[in-house]
């Protein structure tokens, strides 16, 4: 029963109440402490001086003061020569003005610099032009190349010399820009007024930021110098910007709050902008300092190049004065030396500093001093504060031990019996007590402890009721597990113990064990059409019947799908099991009963024996799959036993599917098209597309020899939907450029038109590449008519959509005639068995002009495959409607080469007409357009 608490406990103080209470006298003594200090603490400022000193000089005289000039370019005049040694002279001097118009341009950024430095090196190729005129050196001489190669090493290291003194220019003037920027965007935060408590700790963190900076600014003066900074220099430099940075991150509380986030982040960005300006700076100073040093070896070498003499002068015009005077000449140009371009650029003098020469002036003193510019004021509300501050820790204090008692001693309280009823003591409870939250949660403690006690005692009877469902599931898993869950039969697991302990009995008794795997012939055609629900309710009748054929001599089971094993458990002779098999495909020969429908199925059954096909059940079951495999190539209803040329056949059937993967995943397989020629106009407006494979040697390799493996794989839907794709993409190009009024027939396979799927997909392909419907043409076999209603219907919605249908390999079946009264379709294709014999055999003729009469009749167009002799072209082309196909007119061939091959066939087709006329067909050469094939078309 929950107790009723007292009125003690009523009034009890929370943990919210006392840290209220607490809170609220701080706040109190915060506000009057702020309130005191406001009106009377003053803060003390104190400014730091940096005073640079000479030391005293051994003489009197003072250094002359730094004037901050540009350096005005000087140009040597460039005397017209006369002679030989005279244009040397000349083209030296231009050599040297372009040197001094060079460091003019370095020295000054504007645009006379640079106007002049171009103009000197314009002056310089009108020196090298007077020097080759005035020498009389042909343009081909090595010694001209050579100088024109020495000038343009020379002016391009200038170029270089220019671009990195103007970076380096720009970034000192970014890094002082900032410095700048910083410091006035501090004086004006220092100016402002301050009205809280809180700003004067801000006033202090202002004002050493403002002695950072000052720092910061002092030691970036050699930055403006002549590129050298010494590395204790450099260092000094880094670690200003590092101090600065801290004191600004150190107080980035109080700065945001005195002065505002966009302030702070203005400032820490500009600070951050500090470092890579610098370092740009070095690098540029570094590149400089090289580039430089290159460009006086280029100068160097330039000079040196010029040549004095280029054939021996005449001894009357030649005087010793005048070569004297050349020699002079000569040595007064000297090469642009590393000093001349790194002179040390005057530095602008400042009212805090002033930067001596470092060539005339001794080192300096540095002395720092701190100037109070205000005093503190004292003020007696300082005793006061101090005695409020004592009180306030002492009342912190207090509450804060108070509060840890009152929360402490119900706590372990509350664990010691949290430890007894973890370890089984359901009467276990915890005392009241401590802060009013604890002392409720105690009692909900108890309550819950209370509860565990009445749990425990319902647990121990569902525990045992637990179990006894327990045993109840696994014996029911146990069944599953062993059994197939539709059909009842023993699945592949169970089958695998099953088939060894009658290997393992037959053994002891000298007796043989059959295997029979078995597969129901075109279930897959019957579960898309009727549906897989209908198809399992089939499954299921099938099993009923293996079971009750296999109970006299074994047992069945199912493997999967639509697989089933038959085991003969013990025989004496094969004989006895041939029999057994045999009546396992006669079982199915009657139709089974579904659903109050008769439903006619049959199966293909594929047998082995064991001691002779394996000693193990996975070897068994692999012999007589194997056999099962021969059993469907021989038509359905069929028994086949095993022999080992059948594991030959599977290896080569397995190589070859997995050959078609990776075929299909490296793109091996190629599109060939072979034209079909209408009889009546000799023009081609139909092309089929057959499928090739690739192999790695560069043969071809024709469908017939992999699409049956790829068709038992279920490969067949990723190389017939990239037939599909290839085909239209192939049309596409036709329609849309030379050849618009090309169709092309492509090959369905029977599970791509199943694909509820391929439709749409069909539809999607021609709107993606802009394809006319009638540009396309599907050719079906007949085994992929007799699938049920559902292709009937499919190719009425593919007729509806404006895409031709034709019946490939007609004449081979037995249904043809009833396919051309039911089926919509537009072309019938006259199987290459029949054309072989019509110019041979009578009977053939007979029933090739049945067929072609009673298609006439039905108005549907009609092709003849396989048309390789003159004497089948003469019987075909007296029929109308007629078109054909064959290596007589043209092989496959690749895309880009129908084109030129139709007018090939149709002057084929006039010659092979006139032949025909004059029965003359001895005389006809065989004709072979194009690339020749590997193998008949498909």
């Amino acid at each position: 029963m929950r107790e009723r608490p007292g009125i003690a406990t009523r009034l009890r103080i929370g943990i919210a109440g006392r840290l209220l209470l607490a809170f609220s006298a701080v706040a109190a003594l915060v506000l009057l402490a702020n309130f005191i200090a406001l009106h009377g603490i003053s803060t003390a400022r104190t400014t730091t001086i940096t005073r640079y000193e000479p030391r005293p000089q051994q003489t009197s005289i003072a250094p002359a003061p730094v004037i901050e000039t540009v350096p005005a370019p000087i140009r040597v005049p460039v005397v017209p020569p006369h002679n030989v040694a005279e244009a040397a002279d000349a083209l030296t001097g231009s050599v040297t003005a372009m040197t001094q118009a060079l460091q003019f341009r370095i020295e000054t950024h504007s645009s006379s610099s640079e106007d002049e430095w171009r103009r000197s090196m314009s002056e310089l190729d009108r020196g090298v032009a007077t020097f080759r005129v005035e020498a009389d050196i042909p343009a081909e001489q090595p010694v001209l190349k050579h100088l024109a190669a020495d000038i343009r090493t020379f002016e391009q290291h200038g170029d270089n010399v220019i671009r990195l003194a103007d970076d380096r220019r720009s970034a000192r003037d970014d890094y002082f820009k900032r410095i700048e920027e910083l410091t006035s965007r501090l004086h004006e935060s220092l100016s402002s007024a301050f009205t809280i408590f809180g700003r004067v700790v801000a006033r202090q963190s202002l004002m050493r930021l403002e002695t950072n900076l000052e720092a910061l600014r002092q030691s970036a003066v050699p930055l403006s110098g002549d590129g050298t900074m010494e590395p204790d220099a450099l260092n000094v430099l880094i670690a200003n910007e590092q101090t600065a940075l801290k004191t600004l991150e150190t107080n980035e509380k109080g700065l945001r709050h005195s002065n505002g986030d966009a302030w702070y982040q203005t400032m820490h960005d500009s600070l951050l902008a500090l470092a890579p300006l610098r370092t740009a700076w070095s690098e540029a100073t570094d590149n400089l300092n090289g580039e430089t040093a290159a460009l006086a070896d280029a100068s160097a070498h330039l000079i040196k190049s010029i040549p004095r003499r280029v054939a021996a002068p005449p001894a009357a015009a030649v005087s010793s004065a005048s070569t004297s005077a050349a020699g002079a000449r000569l040595e007064t140009a000297t090469p642009l030396s590393t000093a001349s371009l790194t002179a040390p650029q005057p530095v602008p003098a400042t009212h805090d500093a002033v930067i001596p020469s470092a060539m005339s002036t001794p080192p300096e003193d540095v002395r720092t001093e701190s100037t109070m510019t205000q005093a503190p004021v004292e003020h007696p509300g300082r005793t006061l504060l101090l005695w409020m501050s004592i009180a306030v820790i002492a009342l912190v204090m207090y509450i804060c031990i108070g509060t840890t008692l009152s929360i402490v001693r119900p706590v372990r309280r509350l664990l010691k019996a949290t430890h007894r009823i973890a370890k089984g003591d359901a009467d276990a409870r915890v005392p009241r007590g401590g802060i009013k939250e604890l002392d409720t949660l105690a009692v909900a403690f108890n309550d819950m402890a209370n509860e565990l006690a009445l749990a425990k005692a319902a647990a121990v009877n569902y525990q045992q009721q637990l179990e006894n469902r327990v045993a109840e599931r696994t014996l029911q898993l146990q069944q599953l597990a062993e059994h197939d869950p539709l059909t009842g039969l023993p699945n592949r697991r169970q089958l695998f113990p099953l088939l060894a302990e009658a290997i393992e009995q037959a053994e002891a008794a000298d007796k043989i064990v059959g295997v029979f795997f078995i597969d129901i012939d075109n279930f897959k055609y019957m579960n898309d059409s009727l549906g897989h629900a209908y198809g399992d309710r089939v499954l299921v009748t099938v099993a009923n019947r293996l079971e009750a054929t296999a109970r006299e001599f074994g047992f069945s089971a199912r493997l999967g799908g639509d697989e089933f094993t038959v085991v003969f458990e013990s025989a004496s002779q094969p004989e006895e099991i041939h029999v057994a098999g045999l009546s396992v495909v006669q079982a199915f020969q009657k139709p089974l009963s579904v659903d109050g429908r008769d439903v006619n199925i049959s199966v293909s059954v594929g047998a082995s024996f064991y001691p002779d096909h394996g000693e193990d059940p996975e070897s068994l079951l692999q012999a007589a799959d194997a056999a099962l495999f021969r059993a469907k190539k021989m038509g359905r209803s069929q028994l086949s036993v095993f022999t080992p040329d059948l594991l030959e056949t599977a290896a080569v059937n397995f190589t070859t599917e997995q050959g078609l993967r990776r075929a299909i995943d490296r793109g091996e397989f190629e599109l060939l098209f072979q034209p079909e020629l209408s009889a009546e106009s000799f023009e081609v407006t139909l092309v089929e597309a057959l499928i090739r494979w690739r192999m790695p040697d560069g043969s071809l390799v024709a469908p017939g020899q992999f699409l049956a493996i790829a068709e038992e794989s279920g490969l067949i839907i990723e190389i017939s939907d990239w037939v599909l794709r290839s085909a239209i993409e192939a049309a596409s190009r036709w329609h849309h450029g030379a050849w618009p009024e090309a169709c092309v027939a492509i090959n369905v396979s029977p599970r791509q038109l199943l694909d509820d799927r391929f439709i749409d997909r069909l539809k999607a392909l021609l709107e993606l590449h802009s394809l006319p419907s009638h540009c396309i043409e599907l050719e079906l076999t007949e085994s992929v008519l007799q699938t049920g209603p559902s292709t009937v219907d499919t190719l009425k919605r593919l007729r509806a959509l404006g895409v031709a249908i034709a019946l490939d390999d007609f004449g081979t079946g037995y249904s043809s005639f009833a396919s051309l009264e039911t089926l919509p379709l537009s072309r019938i294709k006259l199987d290459r068995s029949l054309v072989a014999g019509i110019d041979t055999s009578p009977r053939s003729a007979a029933i090739t002009r049945g067929i072609i009469s009673m298609c006439q009749g039905l108005g549907l167009d009609i092709t003849a495959e396989g048309v390789e002799r003159p004497e089948q072209f003469s019987f075909l082309v007296e029929h109308r409607g007629m078109f054909l196909q064959g290596f007589l007119l043209a092989r496959p061939s690749p895309r880009d080469e129908i084109i030129p091959l139709l007018a090939v066939m149709r002057e084929r087709a006039r010659e092979l007409v006139i032949l025909s006329r004059t029965k003359d067909a001895s005389n006809v050469v065989e004709f072979k357009p194009g690339t020749p094939a590997t193998a008949h078309s498909a």
